[in-house]
């Protein structure tokens, strides 16, 4: 009833002076008056809730659009934490922020669902639920930002026996799988009469080696928080078995960003600090359960896992080749102009790592994403404008963390590089400070200082109660 819609702000049964000066009939006008102005508004559809779609939500002028979230993830995840997040140095709710807050802030719509066709001439996205219904959402602007999936490069077992780190489930699967095999270590002597440990050697060695490929930030991330949760919590905590724990990295070369200089300075960190074994111009030619096959130079070997991760480069999703979008030569990535916008297509854009930007390659990065997505909000609220600047993606610099409260920053804004200590405190605030929200600044504070007094959390959750 719009007796009930235009009552005071107090929450009284009093009608408010305009419905008491105009009466009924002109606050039903009123009501559709603005129902009307809200379906004139454009219509913009953004699809993911990565780093660049999340920041376009975040930046977009809501009072210029009628907004929708499509995504089957229902929150942003800092996924340079994620690392640190699999061995609990921080809680993965500290580096998840929900993405409905921010959607009732904006007054926009999120649908928990996933795309998986484009109508561009009745301007329509299909979309599909969880459970497989399906329904359609109008655009006047589609903003692609589904971002990607992991790469196994089509190699044979990677799919059916490796651990992934892109999301927070993986995080979670990770963290079980490490603690899990140091609890099977621990007990693997007292399966038969014989409780002495040499005898079974071989087999806890086997069950205690982590894997991780590929030498990117992901993995010598992932390798720095490793080694440091085996070095502190293990030795304090599985004092008869962490001798048998070995982490091994496999990569055809580290941080190929960095200068050489630099790869140097991590790689002797990670072999004689962390006591990474550490291979290079290694390829993984096959994974089965519990073994892989790798070749070095022209040299083919063995290496027999209890943990295999695989952190070895990324590639778009296979819808993203069937939206019926030009795509760069690889037939990977969406091609757009330096303005966002898709080639060829009215009215849809691509950022982030979906996306490449024709004639400009750039890496695939949260920070490419952030600032495309920057350029882009702005781009839509000042109504598209034809004479609008090109995006320039300046570059802030690349960190990464080594463990050992080490870390690396190169090309810095002002100085041109960082290592050791103080690198490792500027890796923290930067990331700190890249928080979308003062809830994460907050909760992240926290976790650092309860692991810095208590230690990682250890809690293996188990299966949900059952009656038997």
């Amino acid at each position: 009833d719009l007796h009930d819609l235009y009552r005071s702000r107090s929450g009284s049964s009093h009608l408010c002076p305009i419905y008491q000066r105009s009466g009924r009939s002109s606050v039903a006008l009123m009501h559709r008056t603005l129902l009307s102005a809200c379906a004139q508004r454009p219509k913009v559809v953004i699809l993911g809730t990565g780093w660049s779609s999340f920041r376009v939500l975040s930046d977009i002028d809501a009072s210029k659009f009628s907004v929708s979230v499509v995504s089957p993830r229902n929150h942003l995840l800092f996924t340079p934490m994620l690392a640190s997040s699999a061995v609990g140095t921080v809680n993965q709710r500290s580096i998840c922020q929900p993405v409905r807050p921010v959607c009732a802030a904006k007054g926009a719509r999120f649908y928990e669902s996933q795309v998986c066709a484009i109508d561009k001439r009745q301007r329509q996205v299909t979309c599909r639920t969880a459970s497989g219904k399906e329904f359609n959402l109008d655009y006047d602007k589609l903003v692609i930002g589904v971002g990607h999936q992991p790469n196994d490069f089509g190699i044979e077992g990677v799919k059916e026996h490796a651990l992934f780190m892109k999301e927070t489930a993986d995080a979670t699967v990770l963290k079980r799988q490490i603690l899990a095999k140091l609890e099977e270590a621990s007990y693997f002597h007292a399966l038969d009469s014989d409780m002495t440990l040499t005898s079974k050697e071989e087999e806890i060695r086997r069950i205690l080696t982590f894997v991780i490929v590929g030498g990117g930030p992901t993995g010598v991330e992932l390798a720095g928080e490793l080694t440091d949760f085996l070095q502190q919590e293990g030795r304090q905590l599985y004092r008869h078995v962490i001798q048998y724990a070995k982490v091994h990295m496999l990569t055809y070369d580290l941080l190929s960003m960095l200068e050489k200089d630099l790869q140097a300075y991590a790689c002797q960190h990670l072999a004689k600090r962390q006591s990474v074994h550490l291979t290079l111009n290694a390829l993984v030619q096959k994974v089965d359960k519990d073994v892989l096959k790798l070749k070095i130079g022209e040299e083919t070997t063995t290496i027999r896992y209890g943990t295999l991760v695989w952190c070895a480069g990324v590639k778009a999703h296979p819808f993203v080749r069937d939206l019926g979008l030009k795509l760069n030569k690889a037939g990977s990535l969406i091609l757009v102009d330096d303005r966002m916008r898709v080639l060829g297509e009215d009215g849809i854009h691509a950022i982030g790592d979906c996306a490449a930007i024709e004639g400009i390659p750039l890496p695939q990065t949260a920070q490419v994403a952030n600032q495309e997505a920057v350029y882009l909000a702005k781009f839509l609220n000042e109504g598209s404008p034809e004479d609008a600047k090109p995006f320039k993606f300046k570059p802030l610099g690349t960190m990464a963390y080594l463990g050992g409260q080490t870390a690396i920053m190169s090309s810095l804004p002002v100085v041109r590089r960082i290592t050791g200590f103080f690198a490792y405190v500027g890796w923290r605030s930067v990331y700190w400070s890249m928080q979308m929200s003062l809830r994460n600044m907050y909760m992240l504070s926290t976790d650092w200082t309860r692991t810095l007094i208590f230690g990682r959390d250890l809690t293996r959750f188990g299966a949900a109660s059952r009656p038997e």
